[in-house]
């Protein structure tokens, strides 16, 4: 089928283009920026002003059916107007002329795809390490981990990272490339919106609650299969580097997996941490409170600074043999 062949054009190109650029964070239409600018407004419409809520991982006792009936049509809202903005823009672009719909889509896949970006955020992290200016890695760091970072040893800024990278790789990556292969940019950005819901809204302190449920239980369904797909790439991708065991990481992500409180969370980190021969999680400060953490991985060793690399080149080869077997299938069909 012409749609299909088109399809696989502009997946392809999106992806490519993603890793040359980046996704494109800048441009003041990015749909991301969109859709979190409208989790803000409907935030402040149905909960009011911002208040210290308390951290995001404190419980809050029962479920506020209103609260939560109120999250629910917020999230469906993003999800809605994701798809049927892109759909409109496919449509426009496909009866104008055949390239201009593969043009289109690859744009629009490359916005929800981070490949380039995740590598290039930690990237300053990795360099300020290496220069040994903790201040300066701490103040990096923050950027990109929702826990406290001005009290950080080096060691524990490195795993950091490397906990960043090994879950950003399953639910920045992997899951828009699932779910882009399947539904194009209609399923890619409409992924996007629940995963921006859930960073956004998915807490669970007294003002997300109920309100924020919505969004993080449907994140959690829809990370399922990407998260364990992203933990069968590494435990693969460990076969071919000296510096990764396969084995480590296969026996670590069986054991360790169902740890975390996220069903999804727990794939990508375990395994990166087995195939490292490292163990990662613990203990860490979130708004100055104190959350523990399961332990994941092996302790085989303490992670070094090559460690950061090592996991960038993993992420990037994950994208890549992951994009390949999602455009070999579409190939087939």
């Amino acid at each position: 089928m012409e749609i299909i062949r088109l399809h696989l054009a502009g997946f392809l190109a999106g992806f490519i283009l993603d890793l040359i650029v980046g996704d494109p964070h800048w441009f003041k239409l990015h749909q991301v920026r969109m859709i979190g600018a409208l989790y803000s407004a409907l935030d402040k419409a149905f909960l009011g002003p911002e208040v210290n809520s308390g951290h995001k991982a404190e419980g809050a006792g029962n479920i506020n059916l209103k609260e939560y009936s109120r999250g629910l049509f917020t999230v469906a809202l993003a999800v809605l107007l994701s798809i049927l903005s892109n759909a409109a823009v496919l449509y426009i672009c496909f009866e104008i002329n055949r390239y201009l719909f593969i043009a289109a889509e690859a744009f629009l896949s490359c916005t929800c795809i981070s490949t380039a970006s995740l590598v290039r955020e930690t990237s300053p992290v990795k360099k300020a390490l290496g220069n040994n200016d903790l201040y300066a890695a701490r103040e990096k760091l923050s950027y990109v981990v929702g826990r406290d970072t001005d009290r950080l040893k080096e060691k524990e800024i490195i795993n950091a990272v490397i906990e960043t990278l090994a879950e950003n790789l399953s639910d920045g990556i992997i899951s828009p490339i699932f779910y882009l292969a399947l539904f194009g940019p209609c399923g890619g950005m409409a992924f996007k919106a629940v995963s921006t819901g859930d960073s956004m809204i998915g807490y669970k302190n007294k003002r997300y609650f109920s309100f924020g449920r919505a969004a993080a239980k449907l994140d959690d369904i829809l990370n399922f299969i990407p998260a364990r797909i992203t933990a069968a790439l590494i435990i693969f991708l460990s076969i071919f580097s000296k510096r990764l065991s396969a084995a480590g990481a296969y026996r670590a992500f069986r054991r360790d997996h169902r740890k975390t409180e996220s069903p999804n969370a727990g794939c990508p980190e375990s395994a990166v941490a087995g195939a490292l021969g490292i163990e990662l999680g613990g203990s860490a400060l979130y708004g100055g409170v104190l959350i523990d953490r399961p332990q994941l991985g092996e302790n085989k060793r303490e992670a070094t600074l090559s460690d950061i690399s090592i996991t960038q080149r993993l992420v990037i080869s994950a994208s890549v043999v992951m994009e390949i077997i999602c455009v070999f299938v579409l190939y087939l069909i």
